[in-house]
């Protein structure tokens, strides 16, 4: 028996993961969601008994190329997606990330061969004909139709059914065809329609993720499991939108944790700050990479848009119980210990001990890291720039513990390693 509460935990979690993954700066694709939404659909017609695990995958489908800062859409063709190894090889990467989620076990097939074609002329393997599982050519459709929907810029029936009339037996079984004309004529020929539209697909979303039901045994125990993978799954994907971040949330969840155990926090607590410190980022996905990759200095209305992550932050983690006590560590990482700092100008130790942990972590690493514009300053200048600013931007005990890690140059290497 699934235990609800996981149950509503898990599904909130990937689904806050397939969003992350189809947003760019202010614009979201809804990619990931309308995929599973169709791919669903036609599950119910030809495998209804892989009704719940196609529409997980559907979620996922991308996962493997989103994590690079790629996504799928952005190359209509095969021949282009073929060309760039990250697209290529993606199918294959989500496998693997899904293998670490024993709750998805079965979904990692479909996510492997849901770019190959029947004919044998898709990817990454050239599988054909039946050695492509029915889970994966399902996928392959819905991802072709919700990719069309983009070329055209409408959900234009006659061009989309054009398409796939032609490539039966090609990309997918022929004796698929019956499945997918059936499904245009769902909901009285109005079904893709209210695909294409962004407010009726949340609604169908919405009705689906509420009616599945798990064939799994979910307990406290897996969540814990899986929220280690998730959470590393979130930072690479927020950390891949942003070309000058990769593995910073990786960095700054190691040094976080180190400084939290200098501070001798419960084991609770520091669990709890390195969880927050893979996801502080979160709000960034939110803005336009004009402004999140500028090099130089950032107008007013461009650092009140920058400044507007933390809140998103907040608003996006509230959403997922299981992030819920996470929110405040991660929102309020860009106040200042002077009360100078954002969202909410919060001073000294009103500020989560979290959060002030994060700050200095935070500022550490971007002091360290290489930009486009400019070198690392190093550890040692990093240290002398944390003494400067021990009292006003960083909390004294905290920047204290920072420097005596600093001083360690093991510490240091061991730290810029980390992923």
């Amino acid at each position: 028996m699934v235990d609800v509460k996981i149950k509503t935990q898990f599904d909130q979690i990937i689904s806050a993961l397939s969003l992350i993954m189809d947003q760019f700066g202010k614009h979201n694709l809804l990619h990931s969601r309308r995929v599973a939404v169709i791919a669903t659909a036609l599950s119910e017609i030809v495998m209804p008994e892989k009704r719940d695990i196609i529409f997980y995958t559907g979620l996922l489908h991308d996962v493997g190329a989103v994590i690079f800062g790629e996504h799928p859409l952005m190359f209509p063709s095969m021949q282009e997606q073929k060309r760039v190894p990250h697209i290529f090889d993606h199918p294959t990467v989500g496998s693997k990330i899904l293998s670490r989620i024993s709750a998805l076990e079965e979904a990692r097939a479909f996510i492997q061969d849901h770019h190959e074609w029947y004919d044998g002329s898709g990817y990454p393997n050239g599988k054909k004909g039946d050695e492509i599982l029915m889970g994966a050519q399902l996928i392959r459709i819905a991802d072709t139709i919700d990719q069309k929907m983009h070329v055209y810029g409408d959900y234009q029936c006659t061009e989309i059914y054009n398409y796939l009339r032609l490539h039966k037996g090609r990309e997918f079984s022929p004796d698929l065809w019956n499945t997918i004309m059936d499904l245009k004529n769902k909901d009285a020929g109005t079904f893709f329609a209210r695909v294409y539209d962004k407010v009726s697909m949340q609604g169908i979303f919405s009705e689906i993720i509420q009616s599945v039901n798990p064939c799994w045994v979910v307990s406290a125990t897996k969540m814990d499991d899986y929220m280690n993978v998730i959470l590393h799954t979130f930072a690479d994907i927020i950390d891949a939108k942003h070309k000058y971040t990769k593995n910073h949330s990786e960095r700054i969840a190691f040094l976080s944790e180190k400084i939290a155990r200098v501070l001798e926090l419960p084991e609770a607590e520091v669990v709890q700050i390195k969880y927050a410190a893979h996801l502080h980022d979160i709000g960034k996905v939110f803005v336009p990479y004009e402004i999140l990759d500028k090099p130089g200095h950032l107008s007013e209305h461009e650092v009140e848009i920058m400044r507007k992550h933390a809140i998103i932050t907040m608003e996006i983690l509230d959403t997922v119980e299981a992030f819920r006590d996470l929110s405040p560590i991660a929102g309020f990482h860009q106040e200042r210990y002077d009360g100078k700092g954002y969202p909410d100008g919060l001073m000294g130790e009103d500020i989560p001990l979290g959060s002030r942990i994060l700050c200095v972590a935070d500022s550490v690493d971007a002091m360290l890291s290489d930009r486009a514009y400019r070198n690392g300053i190093g550890a040692g200048n990093t240290i002398i720039q944390l003494e400067r600013c021990s009292g006003t931007q960083f909390d004294p005990v905290v920047a204290n513990v920072a420097i005596g890690l600093l001083s360690d140059k093991e510490f240091v290497d061991e730290m810029r390693k980390a992923e």
